[in-house]
């Protein structure tokens, strides 16, 4: 590293030519995927191009590597899967078809890998037919690469809970590859992770670079699902005043550490912390990263590197196989997502009245409660929405069909409104705990983060009192009769919020905790069972002042 430091600080980041004693690495790598089959636009010098597509970003590798056909790997930073209904649909199935056939070498989880929680992350990672639906690519296999996870740990054993990294010998030279996702990553997810916990990126990752050396290896490289930005905003190969938690992270890496390939924020940049170049693309397939290392074979050391984000153009042939796969994927998710499953003869939106109410997010609720009411199902006799975390996709108009008839509610639209598809959990608290609870949604937060709540459940807040005391508990009934203190009640909420999110840390301390049910298979059935339904009527919460 010492050699490339001093290469970067004369300003010489091209690569140096070639000689008998160096050899030349190219790794390409991207971020933040997200299951892009399709296009979409990215921002150039010459303004905005369409861009991106599974099979023009392969296009693009298979281009590249014709420049060192034996020295090329292939990389990418997390948040392969979730963000697109069509592959959602298909449990993201296509996404990792679509990744194997692109030939990647490895990648490091992102927060959204663990969305649906640690065993649907294995399916994906081993293959093998999802345990309810079957599998939507035929004879689904799994990932060809492997998902690295250093500061991923399985707190029952203390070991990481995936290969905290990889060494490939290109060329003659060993490349460590290092792969991790930021530390908070399990605590954005909606569904189960336990016993998983993440730990700090920057020790994780100097402890393995004193691994990795321990056996010889000397270039090494770091895939870490964190970023940061150009302040005021710039292309994607500026880097003007970079800030944001990947600036902090990297300045405390060991400076062994050759690249570091970030992702998270959804903003390209080419920077260079402490002597290391650090890149981001601005995800969903729209650019690739291309670094060339010119690596010392005596000493296994870098001595140049330059880093270039370049555009997923659409001037290349596409990919065949990955063009095939995408058109049979679009058609049998168009199949699915076009599939009714109830009628509405109200708006159910987000929009919220004086008091922080929405028909979209009491109609939520009353849908988990219906969904988790059965004893077998958990025994709920409250329910709760919120309105970020987990919470709300979108709205369902009747004034969209241009008539007063009931309007049809797919399965495509029911899953933009439930876009996450988060576990349902019901616990037990007490009513004093169900009062800190909706206490929560003003404690502690920027903005008012006012919950739907199922029928039954009414209270009422005075906005004029300090923020952690606005609720007189002799307001909070359900079902007319006020809740006691000392009496416990069955309370679900999705699983976000149910670990903490957003805040609502007292339903960590809920107990007896059941989970049978996804929110978005409770909407549905909600939908199937009072159909045509008509938007809740608010008034539920009261607000004075």
């Amino acid at each position: 590293m010492r050699n490339l430091l001093l290469a970067l600080v004369l300003g010489s980041t091209s690569l140096l030519p070639a000689r008998a004693d160096t050899v030349d690495i190219q790794l390409l790598t991207f971020n933040d995927f997200h299951s892009s089959l399709p296009s979409s636009l990215a921002m150039t010098p010459e303004g905005p191009v369409e861009a991106g597509g599974a099979e023009y970003l392969a296009a693009h590798m298979d281009r590249l590597q014709k420049d060192n056909p034996r020295g090329t790997l292939r990389l990418a930073a997390g948040d392969n899967i979730i963000n697109s209904p069509a592959s959602a649909v298909m449990n993201d199935e296509p996404a990792i078809e679509a990744l194997s056939l692109m030939r990647l070498d490895a990648s490091s989880v992102g927060n959204h890998e663990f969305d649906r929680g640690l065993t649907e992350l294995r399916r994906l990672e081993n293959g093998g037919c999802h345990p309810v639906e079957g599998c939507s690519v035929p004879g689904f296999k799994g990932a060809s690469f492997p998902f690295l996870g250093a500061n991923i740990v399985d707190t029952t054993t203390g070991k990481p809970a995936f290969d905290p990294y990889l060494v490939k010998e290109v060329r003659g030279v060993k490349v460590g590859i290092i792969g991790l996702t930021h530390k908070n990553s399990l605590f954005e997810a909606p569904s189960p992770t336990a016993p998983l916990q993440g730990r700090d990126e920057a020790e994780t990752v100097n402890a393995y670079v004193a691994e990795l050396k321990a056996k010889g290896v000397r270039t090494i490289v770091v895939l870490l699902h964190q970023g940061g930005g150009q302040t005021g905003g710039g292309l994607p190969n500026q880097c003007n005043n970079l800030a944001g938690p990947v600036k902090d992270i990297v300045a405390k890496f060991d400076p062994e550490v050759d690249a570091v390939f970030s992702a998270h924020t959804h903003n390209a940049y080419n920077c260079v912390i402490n002597g290391i170049p650090v890149t981001q693309t601005s995800g969903f397939s729209r650019e690739l990263t291309r670094l060339n290392l010119t690596v010392d074979r005596a000493t296994g050391n870098p001595v140049a590197a330059k880093a270039e984000n370049i555009t997923v153009t659409h001037d290349i042939k596409p990919n065949g196989p990955i063009s095939v796969l995408r058109r049979r994927s679009e058609e049998e998710a168009h199949r699915r997502l076009d599939k009714p499953v109830g009628m509405i003869t109200g708006d159910l939106t987000a929009a919220r009245n004086a008091a922080g109410e929405s028909t979209m997010g009491h109609a939520l609720a009353d849908a988990r409660l219906f969904a988790t009411s059965a004893p077998e199902n958990g025994g709920a006799q409250i329910a709760i929405q919120p309105p970020y975390g987990g919470g709300i996709g979108g709205d369902l108009y009747v004034s969209a069909t241009g008539n007063d008839l009931p309007n049809l509610v797919t399965h495509g639209e029911a899953m933009r409104v439930q876009q996450f598809r988060n576990a349902l959990v019901t616990m037990t608290l007490t009513g004093t705990q169900l009062e800190r609870l909706l206490e929560q949604q003003w404690c502690g937060q920027v903005t008012a983060r006012v919950l739907g709540i199922s029928k039954g459940l009414t209270y009422t807040y005075d906005n004029a009192k300090p923020a952690c005391d606005r609720i007189d508990p002799a307001t909070v009934k359900l079902n007319g009769t006020v809740v006691d203190p000392a009496a416990q009640y069955r309370l679900t909420a999705n699983s976000f919020i149910a670990n903490g999110g957003d805040g609502f840390s007292v339903l960590t301390e809920g107990t007896d905790r059941v989970e049978k049910v996804r929110d978005i298979d409770a909407f549905e059935s909600y939908l199937r069972a009072k159909s045509p339904l008509p938007a809740p009527a608010l008034g539920r919460v009261t607000r004075v002042n």
